[in-house]
């Protein structure tokens, strides 16, 4: 785990060191600005961010809108666990379901999105399979760094140099250098 102060010293002297110019124009808090960008860009695409919530199955109900239920931005729902059945549910596309399948009621076994805020059930718990809950895994975005000295436990050490390359192919957009800036985005 490394510290933000540590990204950004490295970053601040890799790109002046292949620039020749000072040091001082690079703020901490523009710096932080593009490593929380980066940070955000990683998260997308890689989805290293994982959390879970936890929802109570609720009777003749298909749709959960998962809006109040998480606490972050989320990116993409990865997998459902039933407390109920103590096994997971299995993903399928909303198509592949057969005819008519909004009126079978039992407990929850496939589970299917729309957007990244609604979770479907298939099929829908009745009044007597309205017991337990439902374990959503999401990939979400994670904090951004607030102060120098931060530490983000859940970015894995292999990330930081990406993370850096990100910062590097900014600076190098921000100062109109689009060959360096490619250079550095072929790294990240």
């Amino acid at each position: 785990m490394i510290p933000l102060s540590d990204i950004l010293n490295r970053t601040r002297t890799k790109y002046e060191s292949t620039s020749g110019g000072s040091s001082v124009r690079w703020t901490d808090a523009r710096l932080m600005d593009l490593v929380n960008e980066g940070l955000e860009c990683l998260a997308e695409s890689s989805h290293f961010h994982e959390r879970y919530i936890t929802m109570p199955v609720q009777a003749n109900r298909t749709w959960y809108d998962l809006r109040g239920f998480t606490p972050e931005t989320v990116v993409r729902i990865k997998s459902v666990f039933s407390t109920n059945r103590n096994e997971w549910l299995y993903p399928v596309a909303e198509e592949q379901l057969q005819f008519q399948w909004e009126d079978s009621t039992g407990e929850p076994q496939q589970f299917f999105t729309r957007g990244v805020y609604w979770l479907g059930v298939w099929p829908k718990a009745g009044e007597s399979d309205a017991t337990g809950y439902l374990r959503v895994y999401f990939s979400g975005i994670p904090p951004r760094f607030t102060y120098t000295q931060a530490v983000l436990r859940d970015l894995p050490d292999d990330y930081i140099p990406a993370l850096e390359d990100y910062v590097l192919y900014e600076m190098a957009g921000i100062d109109r250098e689009p060959k360096k800036a490619l250079m550095y985005w072929s790294s990240y």
